[in-house]
């Protein structure tokens, strides 16, 4: 919403004018900053021992789909297997040949888009106010709501066993995605959100 307020001529008004426009950027670039944050929720089998865990495979290696098949072949999942086998690495854990894993690790993406709509109806609008100088008339103009569209997205990273076929761990990662993501930036939240999201496994 746009408003041209008239000048005043009062010098404690046109102050107060100013705090409060300064207070609203700030309010507002705190939440943008905010909002590019992913957060993160884990959840795991509280009754299952994973002190036993050493050796992993990736989930789509040892079950064929033709997702799995997209996934193998897609760079950016390539990049996602990458970083996830450099942490899982720092943990202790090493991937090896199929039959000898003790868990497959599993994820998958999902976007959505959100529409926003903020502002009020089209038209003028208008008010009076009182300080200790007298009155002051302020007029300003509503173009009408605004609507913002926006890309939600979530990621959840899962450890299965191999014995039960169970999922005994959980990662979660939820957030708001830039309109306009560069390869780099794209790059760095994958690595973000891995590290994020590995650095809970296994639970202690």
């Amino acid at each position: 919403m746009k408003m041209d307020f008239l000048k005043c001529d009062f010098p404690a008004l046109r102050v107060a004018v100013s705090v409060l426009r300064c207070a609203v950027v700030l309010c507002l670039v705190t939440l943008v900053g905010c909002a590019d944050k992913p957060t993160y929720e884990i959840d795991y089998d509280q009754s299952f021992s994973f002190g036993e865990y050493q050796h992993y495979r990736w989930y789509d290696d040892d079950h064929a789909s033709r997702e799995s098949q997209y996934r193998r072949q897609n760079s950016s999942d390539q990049h996602v297997r990458s970083i996830a086998n450099a942490e899982l690495l720092r943990r202790g854990f090493r991937e090896v040949a199929r039959g000898n894993a003790d868990f497959w690790v599993n994820y998958h993406v999902t976007k959505r888009q959100t529409q926003k709509v903020t502002g009020q109806e089209k038209g003028m609008t208008g008010g009076v106010g009182m300080s200790n100088y007298g009155k002051s008339v302020s007029v300003g103009y509503s173009s009408g709501p605004s609507v913002k569209t926006y890309e939600d997205g979530t990621a959840v990273l899962d450890v299965i066993d191999t014995r039960t076929s169970k999922i005994v761990w959980r990662g979660v990662a939820e957030g708001r995605l830039k309109n306009k993501m560069s390869y780099a930036d794209k790059q760095e939240l994958r690595a973000t959100v891995l590290h994020e999201l590995l650095s809970a496994f296994p639970p202690q």
